[in-house]
């Protein structure tokens, strides 16, 4: 099921209120300096690095769970949002260009499919269990990241390398993710095994014809073309995106 009816109440009037918010901000501080406007974002960086660290200490309360070792899709944005929030170093612009991509992919897929990214379960438990907190308060910063980045104009795309970058990026975080889930045995971005059920199971009926290690090979290269595509898809959706709002601009000055 792609959505559930807890994911209707609440993601949809959550995505609602965003775009409120996206909207009262770029009217109160789109026109003001670029350190005021991206003050909301290094609100979201930082509260997103707390809600990290307290995933951390409730995961290390008795045995440790190895599933919260951060090495998932959206485990990126710890690190990406606080880079693009707070860096300013040589290659800065590329960063919010990788940022923006990942912040993208996350929106998209949490429209189409966002029982997959959190369960109705997580929904219910919201206000009762940390890890259930957690995981909604996470990928809800991350759609508001991603609409306030145009909203407040805090990244323009680079015409030349960004997209090369986020291929490479994301090349880079596949290789480490997937090693590391085999290593460790645990679904790190579904790099171990597949949870939507049709394509697991798909997986596992190879796993009689090629065999276990040739079918997880052939399993995680997928994985990893459909990651890297799904990404790099959505980044150049949100330059045509940011191309389109700079014509208007310019046409209305």
């Amino acid at each position: 099921m792609l959505w559930t009816e807890e994911h209707i109440r609440t993601v949809l009037p959550a995505l609602a209120g965003m775009l409120v918010l996206a909207v009262v901000l770029r009217l109160l501080i789109g026109k003001k300096s670029w350190e005021i406007r991206m003050i909301p974002m290094k609100i979201l960086a930082v509260v997103i690095v707390l809600l990290e660290i307290g995933k951390q200490v409730v995961s290390a309360q008795g045995e440790y769970d190895l599933y919260s070792i951060p090495l998932h899709y959206c485990s990126l944005f710890i690190f990406m949002l606080p880079a693009f929030a707070f860096y300013r170093g040589k290659g800065y612009r590329t960063v919010g260009g990788i940022t923006a991509g990942l912040c993208a992919a996350v929106l998209a897929l949490m429209l189409i499919y966002p029982n997959l990214i959190y369960s109705a379960g997580n929904i219910e438990a919201y206000f009762t269990d940390f890890m259930s907190f957690h995981t909604v308060t996470f990928h809800n910063i991350v759609m508001l990241a991603f609409l306030l980045i145009p909203a407040l104009e805090l990244h323009d795309p680079q015409p030349r390398g960004e997209s090369k970058a986020v291929v490479l990026f994301m090349v880079g975080f596949c290789v480490i993710s997937s090693v590391m889930a085999q290593i460790l045995k645990t679904n790190f971005a579904n790099f171990y095994s597949c949870n939507i059920p049709v394509f697991e199971e798909l997986r596992l009926s190879m796993q009689g014809m090629l065999g276990v290690v040739v079918t997880q090979i052939l399993y995680i290269c997928i994985v990893s073309a459909l990651t890297i595509l799904f990404t790099l898809g959505f980044y150049r959706l949100y330059r045509l995106m940011r191309k389109a709002m700079r014509k208007k601009e310019l046409t209305t000055v």
